[in-house]
């Protein structure tokens, strides 16, 4: 088993690309998954299986909450995180683990995204902010700079996090011999769904949390006032969309209506709270 690397993938209703990437990656990393669907049937088969991987069901703690949880289990001097959506490339943990090792200290190391390839000629390409798909961390230092806030369930957590080794001038990188593949589209996600309607739930949270955390973000570092001016134009846009579709197209009104409600919910200093009804308790 490798002593200086453990993978870590937080998952939610993302069986079967999880299974893929367990085939995939070599059964000398150790593997930690943590499940936020709860998902029983995944950790019997897992469990079954693979003795190179541990997977921890949770009642959807969000993204940046279980890769926290992740760190508390971690002993070896390196994690890296992927997206179970997220395509790696070959050698590629081979040569972030090369690098990482050649770099005393910082925030974060991500491979280069596929789009990019041969675009720079620098191995090494320090940067503000990384592609959250793909992730390599020291332990030490993500535990002492206490890693992901974990008031934020989704979206934003990882500018967070970026914006706080800036502060602390810890140095993000990207490593230009190795990729990965991580899709934009917004309409495309790693979770599967039992049915439209659960699918539907998950994109109105999905809303809710976008304003929420954008709002929350805006504030922790520029400032109450500058998240109302910055959010507020954007609140005026949504009530507008919002009388414009209540008659005429009510599942989008009913989106719409989340967005708004998340970010009010933000700006009165309400949590993250909102979750969707076809999570597990």
């Amino acid at each position: 088993m490798n002593k200086l690397l453990t993978i870590v993938i937080p998952s939610y209703n993302s069986k079967k690309l999880v299974l893929s990437h367990i085939k995939k990656i070599s059964k000398k990393f150790k593997i930690i998954i943590v499940e936020n669907s709860q998902d029983i049937l995944l950790k019997k088969l897992i469990n079954k299986k693979y003795t190179n991987v541990s997977i921890y069901l949770k009642k959807n703690i969000g993204y940046g909450r279980a890769i926290n949880y992740a760190a508390t289990l971690i002993d070896t001097k390196y994690f890296f995180v992927i997206n179970p959506d997220t395509k790696l490339y070959k050698n590629t943990l081979k040569r972030l683990l090369s690098m990482s090792q050649k770099i005393p200290r910082f925030g974060m190391i991500s491979p280069e995204h596929l789009d990019n390839k041969n675009k720079n000629q620098n191995l090494l390409i320090e940067r503000k902010m990384l592609n959250g798909a793909a992730m390599l961390f020291q332990t030490k230092i993500f535990k002492k700079i206490r890693g992901f806030d974990n008031k934020i369930f989704l979206y934003y957590e990882e500018n967070d996090y970026f914006k706080k080794c800036n502060n602390l001038r810890l140095k993000l990188y990207t490593v230009t011999n190795c990729y990965h593949y991580h899709t934009t589209n917004g309409d495309t996600s790693s979770a599967i769904f039992q049915n439209s309607e659960e699918k539907y739930y998950s994109q109105l949270i999905s809303g809710w949390h976008g304003q929420w955390s954008k709002f929350y973000y805006i504030k922790k570092h520029d400032g109450y006032l500058k998240s109302l001016i910055k959010c507020t134009p954007n609140l005026i846009v949504n009530i507008i969309q919002l009388i414009l579709n209540f008659l005429i197209k009510p599942k989008k009104a009913k989106y719409i209506y989340y967005k708004i409600e998340g970010l009010l919910c933000s700006i009165i200093g309400l949590p993250s709270f909102k979750r969707s009804k076809f999570d597990k308790d």
